[in-house]
């Protein structure tokens, strides 16, 4: 079948990253989540026991929301299963999702049991109100200045923000993993909304082994592909391969120190990073 560019949406590069890690993960893992995962004692750090690590973080999140939520609104919903299980436990789920193809997958796991608002949650037009705004490891990809003003008009008086995302933290040096507002620029600002802080737990530990996983991934199977079509492509074209290595050298040497370094590890994610759970409460 030759290559059709019209068969799916052309996506800004994050997005192109979730919707790419989406289709590979549900394929090859079994995968229906976006998110990392959150490995409990005694679940191997594999990649036969990620989904199950990431249906123990979905899990872990869901614990966290308060008594007397009824109606919720997700943030950056990505293939919608996170919605899907709040729905099965009787929860009023809407949900905002940037990423088109996503959006599509979300619309194909809900039918009719959620509305999925198609754009940017800041653009979000909805006379509809929520009990809970939930942010999934989607706030990052929001300005707070923007975000915070847009929660309190989707709130109800007295609403919650619940909130599972990486920042990050004060350390020496350059982190290899990219991603996340710095924690005590966070701090600084929630501190001055009109969100009173409820909860604040440290989701590090259990997060970081997924990097773990990841480097394993990187080393042991996609830098082994990656050298052999290189090999294959220079056999076969030579002149060809040196001279879009040439083009493209400095984007080509950026790829390989960011995913073959070594260093996205769980040790340099516990360093660099942290990753927490937040509940606030709307302030009248």
């Amino acid at each position: 079948m030759p290559l059709d560019p019209t068969r799916a949406p052309a996506l800004k590069s994050p997005e192109f990253g979730l919707a790419m890690g989406y289709v590979l993960g549900r394929h090859f893992f079994g995968m229906l989540d976006l998110h990392y995962g959150y490995w409990p004692d005694g679940v191997p750090v594999d990649v036969q026991h990620l989904a199950q690590a990431q249906a123990a973080y979905t899990d872990f999140l869901m614990s966290h929301v308060p008594d007397g939520v009824k109606a919720i609104l997700d943030v950056g919903c990505g293939a919608g299963n996170t919605a899907k299980k709040l729905v099965e436990r009787g929860y009023r789920v809407d949900c905002v999702s940037p990423n088109p193809f996503l959006t599509q997958a979300a619309r194909d796991t809900l039918g009719d049991r959620a509305r999925v608002f198609e754009g940017k949650f800041e653009d979000l037009a909805t006379d509809r109100r929520y009990d809970l705004l939930l942010f999934s490891e989607s706030f990052l990809f929001i300005k707070p200045d923007r975000a915070l003003p847009q929660a309190e008009r989707l709130l109800v008086p007295g609403g919650y923000l619940l909130m599972t995302d990486i920042f990050k933290a004060p350390a020496d040096g350059t982190s290899p993993i990219g991603g996340g507002h710095q924690l005590p620029g966070f701090r600084e600002i929630m501190a001055r909304a009109r969100f009173e802080q409820l909860k604040d737990v440290d989701m590090t530990a259990r997060i970081a082994p997924t990097f773990d996983l990841l480097d394993r991934t990187y080393s042991e199977a996609i830098r082994p592909a990656y050298d052999l079509i290189a090999a294959r492509m220079h056999a076969s074209h030579p002149w060809l391969t040196r001279v879009a290595r040439w083009i493209w050298r400095k984007k080509l040497e950026r790829l390989e120190a960011k995913h073959f370094s070594g260093r996205r590890n769980g040790a340099n994610f516990a360093r660099y990073k942290n990753y927490r759970l937040f509940l606030f409460r709307l302030r009248a």
